[in-house]
């Protein structure tokens, strides 16, 4: 047998190197997610510059500035995964205003917590806000419960300055806009509907008595103006055949729909039905009840 050479296995050994550092170049790149990737949840998030505040509903954020303003000058706008980021100068002074549903406080701001400690608290366009002074710079925190925002002057600016500059801006949640949690609420929306169906066929009072927005009128004439009073109605009266006819239809949960004003979800036909929303506090409630 002939014996492979040093050369060769020179040769060999510096193909199989190769080998493995492009694998892991390939292994390395795996948890990285570029600019404009799908998420885990599949949807499409564009990163980087975009033309105005309403391309940044998209992560459930709308942040804009008064560009009507002399002393406003230099305005961007930018999606960095879940921050919503609006730059410009305000005097020439450059300032960042941020919002995130997923980050806070230094994490969304994305600079170093350079300050003595010392607060001022503040109020900005409703919500209490927190005002430190870093080295350098001035930085606000507020958040409406769902969104965070910050706002960063690049220079130590005075509190007359700063709140100058917070008079000009706009924010807005649009939280129900991102995809992801439109998804979800579809997905709610429709589990919603399911239990609808269940605790009617049921008659299930002490249930729907908490599902129910009140006062309740119904289209059948019944007056409900608490849980009580639910409690006490006459089944008969409100679970009226040709409802549950409607709401055991076999294509009535494929068919749940929204009103023409897209506030309301519908489950039934066009005129024996149950209506529910979403609420502010995310809890879906019965509206109205056509039986």
């Amino acid at each position: 047998m002939k014996k492979a050479s040093w050369m060769d296995m020179g040769r060999k050994y510096i193909l199989f190197m190769i080998a493995v550092i492009c694998f892991a170049g390939i292994c390395m790149g795996c948890g990285k997610v570029d600019d404009g990737q799908e998420e885990s949840t599949g949807i499409q998030i564009k990163s980087g510059d975009v033309e105005s505040a309403e391309n940044m509903t998209q992560i459930g954020v709308y942040l804009d500035v008064d560009k009507n303003s002399s002393e406003i000058t230099d305005v961007k706008y930018k999606i960095s995964g879940d921050i919503g980021i609006v730059s410009f100068r305000y005097s020439g002074v450059k300032v960042e205003l941020r919002g995130s549903c997923k980050y806070e406080m230094y994490d969304l701001a994305g600079v170093e917590n350079t300050s003595n400690g010392d607060m001022i608290t503040g109020n900005i366009q409703g919500y209490s806000a927190t005002y430190y002074t870093l080295t350098p710079g001035r930085i606000a925190f507020w958040s409406d419960g769902t969104i965070n925002y910050s706002l960063y002057i690049y220079v130590t600016a005075s509190d007359e300055v700063l709140n100058e500059v917070l008079s000009h801006i706009v924010f807005e949640n649009r939280y129900t806009d991102r995809a992801d949690v439109q998804q979800q609420i579809e997905t709610d929306s429709r589990a919603f509907a399911e239990k609808i169906v269940k605790v009617f066929n049921d008659e299930d009072l002490e249930t729907i008595k908490d599902m129910v927005l009140y006062p309740q009128e119904t289209s059948g004439g019944q007056s409900i103006a608490n849980e009580n009073e639910l409690l006490n109605v006459d089944k008969k009266a409100l679970f009226t055949d040709i409802l549950m006819k409607a709401l055991n239809d076999e294509n009535a949960l494929d068919n749940l729909r929204k009103t023409n004003d897209g506030s309301e979800y519908v489950i039934g036909t066009n005129y024996k039905n149950v209506h529910f929303r979403l609420n502010d506090d995310g809890q879906f409630v019965i509206t109205k009840i056509n039986n």
